[in-house]
């Protein structure tokens, strides 16, 4: 359980200077007595946090512990002999406009997922430099002269050597995605009849380490290129060149030797300016034509391509529901009229892996946090009651029946009742 409240705060909002400590100790014993407390009457955590959470199948809709919901990372639902992952919505919680089919996923040597490295989820793909991945040859590669990115989040087991991460084409006519550790670093260029006709790079190897994952981009929007890196535009170029389907599918780590998670391709530009790299995994959009998330069991050697399994479950950030309800679901529905879509009706048969809370705690449950503190802070001992000059004052138990009103009032909008 974390604190709710800082020590500056408290002490701003008690006008104690905060060069006075003489009361530090003290206040940092109510800080986490009053936070405890709170916490528990309100039956929830309020810290921004990842959370996994079961619930019992046979309804429609599920209401987890700590919202709001900031993201859903994973819905599962149990099948009597295995938990199905569901396709989910976009980030916002709300159905995407899909088109086209997802793509098929063939594999080349022997990649495999491991869980005991992974930037999120469960485990994250393992590729040894000649082992790779390829999404079926598609309407979807003719690039042409549109927007589009290319991300991915890259762990590279040594900084040598060149490493292409995501590419297209053949040894005469490709695009490829990658890092030159020996000259250029990041770049993403493109050759034609074995001639180069675009090569945008950061043209410099600063800023890498073995063993670590990256946030790798590049976008494109109309005739600029952006390359990024964990939420930095490296370097930008112009370019007018026509990218077209090659027939040959899109290869993933081709010639990496580390690991690689969460790789999208979207047809939009995503990364033109400095951005906040991400805190839980990318979801699929209206743009996405490629995901691939890479959760899974230790050592499985089934991929997916996430971009078009959609729709299947929707959220509702304020009030903290996934809802299988859905047009796209596959539900079990009951017999008669008018019944909703269910959940698969198991105990504990609903996983829900979600990002919950606050970043910031919300500024009426701060200023009651803050009413709190004060009364217990000035709280007298050896008496229950204190009358003076008019005025009265009363000691406050750290019990959940002993709460001033204008706290009591401001919690309870934020309780949850089973």
């Amino acid at each position: 359980m974390s604190q709710l409240i800082s020590l500056p705060e408290i002490k701003d909002f008690l006008s104690i200077k905060s060069a006075n400590v003489d009361e530090d100790g003290r206040l940092s014993n109510i800080v986490v007595q009053v936070s405890s407390l709170i916490t528990s009457y309100c039956g929830r955590e309020f810290e921004a946090n990842t959370y996994t959470e079961y619930f019992d199948g046979g309804k429609a809709s599920v209401f987890i512990a700590n919202p709001p919901i900031n993201y859903v990372s994973e819905v599962a639902h149990f099948d009597g002999n295995d938990y199905l992952l569901l396709g989910g919505p976009d980030s916002s919680g709300q159905p995407i406009i899909k088109e086209g089919q997802a793509h098929s996923i063939a594999v080349t040597g022997s990649p495999v997922l491991k869980t005991r490295v992974k930037k999120f989820g469960r485990s994250s793909l393992r590729l040894d430099g000649s082992s790779y991945l390829t999404a079926n040859s598609n309407e979807d590669w003719d690039l042409g002269v549109d927007d589009f990115t290319l991300e991915l989040y890259a762990r590279f087991d040594s900084i040598s050597g060149a490493q292409s991460l995501i590419r297209s084409g053949n040894t005469t006519h490709y695009w490829d995605f990658g890092v030159d550790f020996t000259a250029n670093g990041l770049y993403f260029k493109t050759v034609s009849n074995s001639v180069e006709t675009c090569n945008i790079r950061q043209a410099a190897t600063t800023g890498y380490s073995a063993n670590q994952f990256y946030h790798l981009a590049v976008s494109r929007d109309d005739t600029s290129f952006y390359l990024a890196r964990e939420g930095v535009i490296l370097t930008t170029g112009s370019n007018t060149v026509s990218i077209p389907n090659y027939g040959t599918g899109v290869d993933l780590g081709k010639l990496t030797t580390g690991y690689i998670d969460n790789v999208r391709i979207t047809h939009d530009a995503k990364y033109t300016s400095a951005y906040t790299t991400y805190s839980y995994p990318p979801a699929a959009d209206s743009a996405t034509k490629l995901l691939m998330r890479f959760d899974g069991s230790n050592n499985a050697t089934v991929f997916s391509d996430l971009s078009r399994t959609v729709n299947e479950y929707a959220f509702y950030s304020v009030t903290g529901e996934v809802n299988f309800n859905t047009g796209d679901g596959g539900g079990t529905p009951e017999l008669g009229f008018f019944r909703p879509l269910k959940f698969r009706n198991y105990p504990n048969g609903v996983r829900v892996i979600y990002n919950g809370g606050y970043a910031n705690i919300p500024d009426d449950l701060k200023l009651a946090i803050l009413e709190m503190v004060k009364v217990v802070y000035k709280g007298r001992s050896g008496a229950d009651r204190v009358t003076f000059q008019g005025e009265s004052s009363q000691t406050h138990k750290l019990s959940i029946d002993d709460f001033p009103p204008q706290v009591r009032r401001v919690l309870n909008l934020y309780r949850l009742v089973g």
